[in-house]
């Protein structure tokens, strides 16, 4: 059975691979910073830690600052790029594959024109700077180590089985449902901005999936699910707050305007053709899940 470090193991992706329905296959220990969790661990201090790690076979990079973080501290991101080296030099220690999960924001055009793994990338949010600065560590420290690594540049993940506040603040999907349970409206400054979305048990395939086939070929992943724009998907959650809660949600839209759909490419193994129940099925929960709780 793999052994699987997971870092950053107190944060919401960490959450998803904890509460996915099926780990019989696959051994996760659930690695954080925060000193009261179960398994705390300073990740500026790894070396010291190296025989900790021996017997693992993988490691999911999760660590690292979110965007309100790094808007208050910028220095955050030198703090997450020497995490990474250290990870990395960890990894090479014990022969240990790594999964950086990366963001689609690191993209200059996100959400207007299409995207390949070579596309223009934004390097004045500090968000895609953290991220793209990381990258470019592991592509650096693995250079003469091939088929150790695999960068994950993901969409906006959503969906939960298990509701923390903390999952709602900073992820879109779930905004937008918990602004429409408090409040009985949604508000959008601007509903032409375009976003892809991945569901969460979307997110747990492609994780397993990593894992299971051994795709750890020093590549770049562009991980994707289906793309909407801001008013499609608050019309979304307005629909299925009416079907499942018998909430009726007004929208308010301040400007939009209709703009062609972009595209994103990626590796054959990670195309899905978007199953619309899968996502209905995510927003129902998270309505459901969040009523109990807000």
């Amino acid at each position: 059975m793999p052994r699987i470090a997971v870092f950053g193991g107190t944060g919401y992706l960490a959450s998803l691979i904890k509460h996915q329905n099926n780990i019989k296959n696959n051994k996760y220990v659930f690695f954080s910073r925060k000193k009261n969790s179960k398994k705390h661990i300073n990740f500026f201090l790894l070396k010291k830690n190296y025989n900790i790690f021996k017997n693992f076979d993988f490691i999911i990079h999760l660590s690292g600052p979110n965007q309100d973080q790094l808007k208050q501290d910028k220095s955050l991101i030198n703090k997450k790029k020497q995490i990474t080296s250290n990870i990395c030099d960890l990894c090479l220690a014990n022969n240990i594959k790594l999964i950086y999960v990366s963001s689609m924001q690191v993209y200059k055009n996100y959400g207007y024109n299409n995207l390949h793994k070579n596309s223009k990338i934004n390097h004045k949010n500090n968000y895609s700077k953290s991220h793209f600065e990381s990258e470019k560590i592991i592509l650096s420290k693995f250079l003469k180590n091939k088929k150790m690594f695999t960068i994950l540049r993901l969409g906006n993940v959503f969906g939960f089985k298990k509701y923390k506040k903390r999952d709602i603040e900073s992820n879109l999907v779930h905004s937008l449902c918990g602004m429409a349970l408090k409040k009985k409206k949604i508000l959008i400054n601007q509903g032409s901005i375009q976003r892809t979305f991945v569901p969460s048990q979307i997110f747990i395939k492609v994780i397993n999936l990593i894992i299971k086939k051994k795709f750890f070929n020093s590549s770049i992943i562009n991980i994707f699910y289906k793309n909407y724009n801001l008013k499609d998907l608050a019309e979304l959650i307005q629909k299925r707050s009416k079907l499942v809660l018998n909430l009726r949600v007004d929208i308010i839209i301040k400007n939009f305007s209709q703009n062609k759909n972009f595209l994103i490419f990626t590796n054959k193994n990670f195309r899905f053709n978007p199953i619309k129940k899968i996502i209905i099925n995510e927003i129902d929960q998270i309505l459901k899940i969040m009523k109990k709780n807000i």
